[in-house]
This record gives structure tokens, sequence and C-alpha cells, in this order.
């Protein structure tokens, strides 16, 4: 008996030598999802908000990380530049950051400015909290899903360095009421004005990237790769330091007028280069810069300050047929509310006949008094390059069409003429009649289109001439949010050399990019699938080596 069952184990054993042989081969020859995985690369978005576009490439032959990071210590390494890559509508920071993270328009993110008016209870909203959650509660609230929520549901992991957006992400180096107000004491004991410093805040998110930070220390890479041996899949570094640099950049600068080329290409050598450096040498050493690709991009431009304009100025234009909100009255009982702006003003107005603001004002008696009141005031006729009307497709009727959400008011014409309602009426254009105020009409029509929702969006939108600055604080340099070239072109780079893991050789795209482009092209470098619904799309779709630049 035990000789039969020692004959069978050894004819078991011998039969199943070759099979586990050839199943090992098997895995070797079809990979599973895992080892598909590790050729993957990780990816890094270096977001260097406020930069405007062509400041890394002017400047590249001096700043030598950079060249190394796009070119290769060799000049051989591939890359893929996105030339042509514009923001969305607003070019404000918190409303183009919500859409470059999920892909969407503001009018979907629920985001659709830095501060804005709802019809529905009168409240104005901003993104300013304590705890910076605002923005995550937001977008939860409009359902929409950030880089982080789509990393996890492939079963990736992503860490932030983002200020605002954290939805989803893994890790979060969130900065705390002490590391903003020591960087904003530094400034007020350099130059007696209290506003974060540029070059300590940035400095300090790439030391809490590294190595962490008081209560954080476990959200730095170095404690990642101490737990899990590896990197996150994906992580985003936002540098708020060209942004507050711009604003307010050094005595020097602004003694011999500097451009904001001049201004943003020093920042890039004198900080954000050596800072690319601690990053680069950070990932060698821990045996991970040759599997990382850089996504490197900015949320919007900046353009200098020609002029300064009192923000109250449409206030005061208007507060002669219009009540507004002050210390006796409260936005609900007000005709009016006007919000605070820089390179546009955003003007909500009652009907006043209902005495409801989810009402559509009356064309002819609320929204043209208000038109009227805004043209007589010299001041800002000197100002204004264009105006748009809001329309309510649908709900009211005046004897004019109302398709589509906008109307551009041909402001010079009707301002030479009578004023008469029927002067108004034939004053209302097409939304595509921006093209003789902008060089880049359809763009900005498409953007106002997906901005707003029915109950954030104004009855009056002002877009001030180039340079000129609704503003409350007259020692501004530079400012942004305006819809010239300056503003909504902006750098879109992949680069480094893991990308050659996923596409080889060298492309300079001329077509139009979008910033809402990110999400859809991190989760392609991802080997995640494409989100359904997104506004943006795979820049990397269609690519191939002999498509590349030599």
């Amino acid at each position: 008996m035990n000789h039969v069952m020692k004959s069978t184990a050894l004819f078991k054993e011998k039969a199943f030598g070759p099979f586990l042989c050839f199943l090992v081969f098997l895995l070797f020859l079809f990979p599973g999802p895992a080892r598909a995985r590790e050729s993957l690369p990780k990816v890094i978005v270096l977001e260097f908000h406020g930069m405007k576009r062509g400041v890394i490439q002017k400047n590249l032959d001096r700043l030598p990380h950079f060249r190394e990071l796009i070119l290769g210590p060799l000049n051989r390494q591939g890359y893929i530049r996105m030339k042509n890559t514009r923001t969305t509508i607003p070019v404000a920071s918190q409303p183009a950051v919500a859409a470059m993270y999920t892909g969407l328009y503001p009018r979907r993110t629920g985001v659709v400015s830095t501060i804005w008016f709802d019809r529905r209870t009168t409240a104005v909203h901003t993104l300013i909290s304590y705890g910076q959650q605002r923005m995550n509660r937001i977008l939860s609230a409009n359902g929409a899903r950030s880089l982080f929520e789509y990393a996890a549901d492939a079963g990736r992991t992503s860490m932030t360095a983002m200020l605002m957006l954290t939805n989803g992400a893994d890790w979060s180096l969130r900065s705390g009421a002490f590391f903003w107000g020591n960087a904003s004491a530094l400034t007020a004991l350099r130059e007696g004005r209290w506003f974060p410093d540029s070059r300590y805040v940035d400095n300090r998110t790439v030391s809490a990237l590294l190595t962490g930070r008081l209560l954080s220390y476990d959200n730095s890479l170095s404690n990642v790769l101490r737990h899990r041996k590896t990197l996150p899949d994906v992580t985003v570094v936002q540098l708020l330091g060209t942004d507050l640099y711009s604003h307010f950049p050094p005595a020097f600068l602004r003694k011999r007028e500097a451009s904001m080329d001049e201004i943003q290409g020093y920042y890039a050598r004198t900080v954000l280069d050596p800072l690319l450096g601690r990053i680069m040498e950070f990932l060698k050493r821990a045996g991970w810069y040759d599997r990382t690709v850089f996504v490197l991009i900015s949320e919007h431009g900046f353009i200098k300050i020609r002029k300064l304009v009192p923000d109250a100025l449409v206030d005061r234009s208007l507060s002669g047929a219009f009540r507004l909100p002050g210390f006796s009255r409260t936005r609900r009982d007000s005709d009016a509310v006007v919000m605070i702006g820089a390179c546009t003003k955003e003007v909500y107005l009652k009907n006043r006949a209902t005495g409801r603001w989810t009402d559509p004002p009356r064309l002819l008696l609320d929204v043209k008094p208000a038109v009227d009141l805004l043209l007589s005031n010299p001041r800002l006729r000197g100002i204004l390059n264009a105006m748009v009307v809001r329309k309510y497709p649908g709900e009211c009727s005046e004897g004019i069409a109302e398709h589509g959400p906008w109307w551009t008011l041909e402001w010079r014409t009707y301002a030479e003429s009578k004023m008469m309602k029927v002067d108004f009426l034939r004053a209302l254009k097409p939304l595509s009649h921006l093209s003789s105020y902008f060089q880049m009409g359809p763009f900005l029509a498409r953007g106002l289109t997906n901005q707003y929702t029915r109950d954030t969006a104004p009855d009056i939108k002002i877009v001030n001439r180039k340079g000129i600055y609704f503003e409350r604080d007259f020692t501004k340099y530079g400012h942004h949010g305006s819809f010239y070239p300056e503003d909504c072109y902006v750098p879109f780079w992949i680069a480094g050399p893991g990308l050659s893991r996923v596409i080889k050789g060298r492309y300079e795209l001329e077509e139009e990019a979008s910033t809402l482009d990110l999400v859809p092209t991190v989760c392609g470098l991802l080997g995640i699938p494409e989100p359904e619904g997104l506004d943006g799309k795979n820049r990397l779709q269609g690519l191939s080596e002999d498509r590349g630049k030599d």
C-alpha cells in the first residue's frame, strides 16, 4: 500500500513540474496587470502657478535643471511641448485650478469664479476658509471628480501639495495658517507689506514634499518610499511663488520697470530651477528618476499693470438709481450686487417688478437703465473694452432672439446714439461679435458660455482694456484674469526620462490645447482608461515616433 502511494506521489510530482514551468513561461509571455503596471512611469505634475507661456522656453539655456529634465544630459531625450495651450475662463486661480484638475469647465465644477453671487440664496461665495475645504465640498456637491479620484478608481496612489484641492489624494501636504503666517511676516519685515514671501512658500513646499514638515511627515515622499518602497503613481506639486512674485516683484525690478517676462524669467532662474534640481536629485538618489515623467504646466498667465482704477467705480456709477448692499441694506433687499473684480466686473440685477432675484431682470426696464448709468460715466468708458449682457432663453422674450447665454453689446455705437430702447435692442449682437474686441474672440465666447450656471451668472459683464485693472491695493505691479493672450496662454510640457516608456521622440505640437487636457493626458500616462464626459482630451493619443522632431 505504501509503495503504491509513493509511486502515485512521484508521478504527480513529475507531471506537475513541467506544468509549473509552463505556467511560469506564460506569466512571462503574458504579464499580468501588476507587471504591466510596473512598466509604466510615475508622474509628477509641477504646477508653476501664474507662469505665462514662453518663460521656460526663453530661459532654457540659463535653467540647467529644466534643460536636463527636458532635453536630457546629452540633449537626446524626448519631450512633448504643447505650444498653444490656453487656460479656462475665468483666468483666475481657483476656478482655473478646479477646471484643470477635474477636466471640466467651471459651470460643471461649480467653482465659477473667485467670488460670485448666488441668486437663490443671495449669498456671496468665495473659496477662502480656515480649513481650505470649501473647494473640495463644491466639487463633491457638483459631482466633479478630481485627478486623484480617477487614479484611486484604477488602484493608483496619489499625493498632492496643493492648497485647496485634495479630494481623493492618498497623501496631502496641507498648508496651515502657521505656514502662511510665517510667509507673510517675512514680507512684512522686509518690505512693510503683509503678503506671502514667494521664495519662502516655494522652498517650504518642496521641503515638505521631499521630507515632510510639522504634522505632515507621514505624507512626504521620503516616508512613502520608506514604508511602501515605491513612489505615489501621480504627485501634484503646486508652486505658488511665480504668482506671488509677479504681483509684487522686488524693488530692484520695479525700479527698472521690468517686463513680466523679465520678472518671471528671473524667478525661474533664481528660485524654481534650484528647487527643480532638489527634486531631481532626490529622485536620482532614491533610484526613481529614470522612471518618472514630469508635466510642467500653469493655470494662468500674467500681465504688467498699466493702470489701476478704484474697485468701487462701478458701484458709484449705479448707486444713484439702484439700491446696493451696504451697512443698512442686505443683498436680498438690494436691486443690484457688484462683485469685487480685477480686469472684469460682474453686475447682478434683480427683477424690480417681482422683487425676486430668481426671476430674470427685465431687459429694457432693469438691464438697460444699469447699462445707461455705466456708460454715462466717462471714467468707466475710458477703460472699457467690451461689455456682454446675459440672456435667459425660454424664460423671457422682449422681441429679440435669445438663443445662447450672452449678447455682445456694441456699446460704442449705443453710447453715441440717443440711447433709446430701440437703440439698445439694435446694439445687442451675438456673442461671436467678441471677435471685434479680442483676437481670441471664439475662445472667449466658448469660455463665457461654459463659465456660469443659471443661478451664478451676472447680467452685465464689463471687460477692461489690456493692462487696466480694478483694484483696492494700488501697490500691485502685475495682475491676471484678462481676456488677452498674455493671461490666457500657458506652458504645457511633458518631459523626463520616464517618457520614453510611453512615447519616444520630440514633439512640438502646434494645435490648440487646453489646461482641461491635463486630467485625460495624465490618465493616459498612467495607463488609466480616459474618464467619460470630460471637456478635455488626452493629448498623447495619435502620437507616434515617426511624428517626432529630431
